[in-house]
């Protein structure tokens, strides 16, 4: 099996602390735990559910969707915590020239409605990616993908792509869907209900309640113990903690690490994510007073990190930039220009601007993750001292999700936090490339080099000068204050109880992948 050209890969996951099996992998070592155990059902609580898009794997980008279409479906390939790539729904994969990948496909496989899985599904879930659906800008280099048998695919770029291995084996970027069932079904069957091969499907979605997985009779893989998984919605993490504490749940995620702390306390295990979602402010740069890259600056100068980090945040989080901290091969962000507070510079460069009492509003998410909120009411309070008034709007998830759905405008900032990236030039796609959802920078020639060296990079024909140019890339949006990132945090604290949920440990990728094999006991 031929694999070349792995650069990407390796620098998105290579130090990430995961150990395990491929999506259809093989049952954990019973350690301690003795024999696993069929049957049962998984209560899992959750502080979110999927929004915008719902479980539509072609339109949802919200990671609470992720989380669930991770376990509904599978990808081509999936990688490990090394970097290794390894055969999900592809058995082989091959690049005879720079320009072409050939997938040898899984002969054995069918979808959960008993449709066999061949090479028109994957053709046709990557062609529908291409129309313009979620994570179609991964695919810009992609000329076409065809059937060259019936478990053969090959797919053809009119360049050079250093990223799209990482793509094709990440966990989230391409599911693949079935041609006959997702193709044939409405717009809403497609939000509610999961037209995969994974280990689970969905069997009902109680909006504001559960959503609930039975277990998929015709896996390819290894069979499932568990019956079903039950996410429970607990839209207060205080509420979710005592439904921890009480038993109701055998597992649940937390947004906010002081309540995992306090689960951990009680008995439950405590996973060990890394740092991959940052606390990503976007800029609207069109109009007002950060449309000036002296104000952008100041306000990046005027931010102590360290402090957001150790109080703000209690330390459950990293000083970051993009990519975020958790990903191997982020840069040192505390190297980076305008990251070491100085308020005496930003209050020069407000002053140059002709603007020394700029007032800026920040937009975030008023009803969700408000472990997060700490951080805007610090950052209010640091620039306040710079002289810089930081006007803070909460917003219902709801009015802000058309931001990053269909690209709508948005105040002078708004707070999204984002989803882990195959590779690390996906960070700041939808910030500079056409098409983008967070882009509003075209025609400024403020971000000219920061999108020529984006576009470079994914191009890139060795490792090395990928690296490079990933380097040069985050100099350069720093320096310009193209986006904020005032820390990274996990995407989720995960808990359980060890006595009852058997061969689960967390992993980087936030997919939950070990729950195929996992089981439950009294």
């Amino acid at each position: 099996m031929k694999k070349p050209y792995l650069y990407g890969a390796a620098v998105v996951v290579g130090a990430l602390a995961l150990t395990g099996c491929t999506s259809g992998g093989e049952t954990p070592s019973n350690g301690a735990e003795g024999e696993p155990v069929a049957g049962g059902t998984l209560t899992w609580g959750v502080p979110a559910e999927p929004s915008a898009g719902g479980l539509d794997p072609m339109v949802a980008s919200a990671i609470a969707a992720e989380i669930v279409d991770s376990i509904a479906y599978d990808t081509l390939l999936t990688r490990e915590s090394d970097g290794t790539v390894n055969p999900a729904l592809a058995t082989e994969w091959s690049q005879p020239d720079e320009l072409t990948w050939v997938f040898e496909l899984r002969d054995d496989v069918t979808f959960a409605d008993g449709t066999p899985f061949d090479a028109s599904d994957v053709v046709y879930s990557f062609e529908t990616r291409k129309d313009g659906g979620t994570n179609a800008t991964y695919l810009v280099n992609m000329e076409s993908v065809e059937a060259t048998g019936d478990h053969e695919v090959t797919f053809h770029f009119s360049q050079p792509d250093g990223t799209f291995l990482d793509a094709v084996s990440a966990r989230q970027t391409f599911f693949i869907v079935s041609e006959d069932g997702y193709g044939k079904a409405s717009e809403e069957e497609r939000q509610t209900q999961t037209f995969g091969t994974g280990a689970f499907q969905v069997s009902e979605w109680s909006q504001g309640v559960s959503i609930t997985l039975d277990k998929n009779e015709n896996y390819w893989g290894e069979e499932p113990n568990l019956d079903s998984i039950v996410f429970e919605l607990y839209p207060d993490e205080s509420t979710l903690l005592a439904a921890v504490q009480q038993g109701s749940v055998q597992a649940a995620s937390f947004i906010d690490g002081s309540l995992a702390g306090q689960a951990e306390s009680a008995g439950f295990t405590l996973g060990d994510p890394p740092f991959r979602q940052n606390l990503a402010i976007y800029i609207n740069p069109e109009a007002g007073p950060l449309a000036d890259i002296d104000v952008r600056r100041a306000f990046s100068l005027a931010l102590d990190r360290q402090a957001l980090v150790d109080t703000a945040m209690l330390g459950n989080a990293g000083i970051s930039f993009v990519p975020p901290a958790g990903d191997p091969g982020a840069p040192d962000a505390g190297d980076l220009p305008y990251y070491t507070r100085d308020v005496d510079e930003a209050k020069k460069l407000l002053a140059a601007a002709g603007q020394p009492n700029p007032e800026i509003t920040l937009s975030y998410m008023g009803d969700v993750a408000q472990s997060h909120h700490p951080v805007y009411e610090m950052m209010q309070q640091q620039l306040a001292e710079a002289g810089i008034t930081l006007n803070l709007k909460a917003t219902p998830l709801s009015e802000i999700a058309p931001i990053f759905t269909t690209g709508e405008s948005w105040t002078d900032l708004v707070a999204i936090p984002g989803s882990p990236r195959a590779s690390a030039a996906f960070y700041l796609q939808p910030v500079l490339l056409e098409g983008g959802v967070y882009n509003h920078w075209d025609g400024n020639p403020d971000a000219d080099k920061a999108r020529d060296l984006l576009t470079k990079a994914m191009a890139a024909p060795s490792p090395e000068e990928y690296n490079e140019l990933i380097g040069q890339l985050a100099e350069e949006a720093a320096s310009q204050v193209l986006e904020i990132v005032p820390a990274a945090v996990p995407v989720y604290f995960e808990v359980w109880d060890a006595n009852k949920l058997h061969g689960y440990e967390s992993d980087p990728f936030y997919s939950r992948y070990k729950l195929d094999s996992a089981w439950l006991t009294e």
